[in-house]
């Protein structure tokens, strides 16, 4: 059974001019604040490249304790960066995410969670949703946002991605706006369920 209240956060660095050493912005003290509020164990952890990732991401699908995994990085049409820019492909995150039944993975990356890259990766990870933008995203709205989210998913929408995306269209104007989209799985046919920024509605996308 997988723990809905176990979060891991995997974020790599923001800094796109190479000067790794110079204090930096990070998700990390905002999600810690939100957990422990929540009474939410959160585990966090850095990653530099492709491989660190792997590990990372294999590690959260074997562990059953770990319901969800925040991934915030840089990102492209189906990538996502490390350090120096090294492309991470949709590729290598499916297969690191293989056999993920149950779990939920979030992105606050760009240009990342479009229909199509939703439609795969749940259907190759077998995962229960996933969820991020199909467009550019500025930091801070997309990480406030990304909280917001998880704060509806801990308490009151009973776990539900659904239920809590709707709750989010509602109450915070800005989720529609940047375009935040929960996608999971239809188990009676094979098509990828939407939740819709406009109305909060949901809608089959084959």
């Amino acid at each position: 059974m997988v723990n809905g209240r176990r979060l891991l956060i995997l974020e790599s660095t923001w800094d796109e001019k190479g000067q790794y050493l110079r204090p930096e912005i990070s998700v990390r003290p905002f999600f810690h604040g939100m957990t422990e509020a929540m009474d939410v164990a959160m585990v966090y952890r850095q990653f530099n490249a492709k491989e660190d990732l792997r590990l990372l991401l294999e590690d959260f699908v074997r562990d059953r304790r770990f319901g969800y995994c925040y991934i915030a990085a840089h990102g492209g049409d189906g990538k996502i960066y490390g350090v120096g820019r090294e492309e991470i492909k949709l590729a290598a995150i499916m297969t690191a995410c293989a056999n993920a039944e149950g779990k939920g993975f979030i992105f606050g990356a760009c240009r990342f969670v479009t229909s199509q890259i939703a439609r795969r990766f749940l259907w190759e990870t077998r995962a229960r949703f996933v969820a991020g933008y199909s467009h550019d995203i500025d930091w801070i709205h997309s990480m406030l946002v990304d909280i917001s989210f998880f704060t509806f998913l801990f308490r009151g929408s009973g776990h539900d991605p659904f239920r809590a995306a709707e709750r989010l269209y509602s109450d915070h104007r800005l989720s529609r706006k940047i375009g935040f989209t929960v996608y999971k799985r239809d188990r009676a046919a094979p098509a990828v369920l939407a939740s819709l920024p406009r109305n909060g509605h949901v809608r089959t996308r084959g």
